[in-house]
């Protein structure tokens, strides 16, 4: 009985994270080539991922730097006096988080410095994510329907300002086409938030894949000598993110904190440098 009574206490809430910095939430390999440090990526589609552990450490530190009092309740664990994690008097924690998938990622143009694609895979693992209720599972489902049977067409942008631009250094355009409009409704806007561009799903895998990320030189002096110089992979600034947690309906985390517009939340590595910053949005 009491197990029923916890779970008819809980939600779900559905959340976008925003980048405002470039995000480097390390998978702790190498591709055996140029790059030493690859991001995380989903098990299933190879997409950048924010995996649930790394995402729930980020709210974490968070939590402990702004002195928020459930931080047992929520995580199971404290911090202690230096900074380490009390795993003498943990618990389970009471809320319940997810990977960070991701929505949409900027990519150069030759019409704009950049715009944003998504692809019908996503579309269609938020719609299918979302409680059946939701306004936005129809909607997300027509745009996921977006490329008909035998389509020759790789892209659909849906301003005509962007009829035929050039995505990245690849010979695919973004066609406009004016009958598919409606199917970006005001509700996927604010989903998306950016100007948006669908791309097939092998197109997205492509222009998000190991060669196409952003790669950023480190390196590490002593005495003014370079003693290690290696390449780092970053989701680029500006992507968006989504996920969700299951948390009571008490709840005052994610209601009182994290969804304050200025609140900022650094996850990953590399946060002296500015990476990891990002801001959280209630779906």
């Amino acid at each position: 009985m009491s197990n029923q009574v916890k779970l008819l206490n809980m939600e779900t809430t559905f959340f976008t994270i925003d980048c405002k910095t470039n995000l480097h939430v390390g998978s702790g390999k190498a591709n055996y080539g140029v790059i030493d440090q690859l991001v995380q990526r989903d098990s299933a589609t190879q997409s950048p991922v924010i995996h649930a552990s790394s995402l729930k450490g980020g709210i974490k530190e968070y939590c402990h730097s702004i002195g928020f009092a459930e931080l047992k309740q929520v995580f199971g664990s404290v911090k202690q006096s230096d900074g380490k994690t009390d795993h003498d008097n943990s618990q389970v924690g009471s809320y319940k988080f997810f990977d960070a998938n991701i929505l949409c990622i900027p990519v150069r143009c030759d019409k704009r410095a950049y715009i944003h694609i998504t692809c019908p895979r996503i579309l269609l693992h938020v719609a299918d994510s979302l409680p059946v209720n939701s306004v936005l599972v129809d909607k997300l489902k027509a745009m996921a329907g977006i490329f008909a049977k035998n389509d020759t067409n790789n892209a659909y942008c849906f301003d005509s300002e962007l009829n035929n631009a050039v995505i990245e250094d690849f010979d695919i355009k973004a066609t406009f086409d004016g009958s598919k409009t409606n199917l970006l409704t005001p509700e996927i806007k604010q989903l998306v938030k950016h100007d948006i561009v669908v791309t097939k799903d092998t197109v997205f895998d492509s222009l998000t894949n190991d060669l196409h990320l952003p790669l950023i030189a480190r390196n590490y002096l002593e005495n003014g000598e370079s003693m290690n110089l290696w390449y780092e992979q970053v989701v680029p600034r500006m992507s968006r993110f989504w996920s969700k947690c299951i948390l009571p309906v008490n709840d005052t985390l994610f209601k009182v904190e994290l969804f304050k517009v200025d609140t900022l939340v650094q996850v990953g590595a590399n946060g002296s440098i500015g990476y990891g910053y990002c801001s959280f949005v209630k779906i």
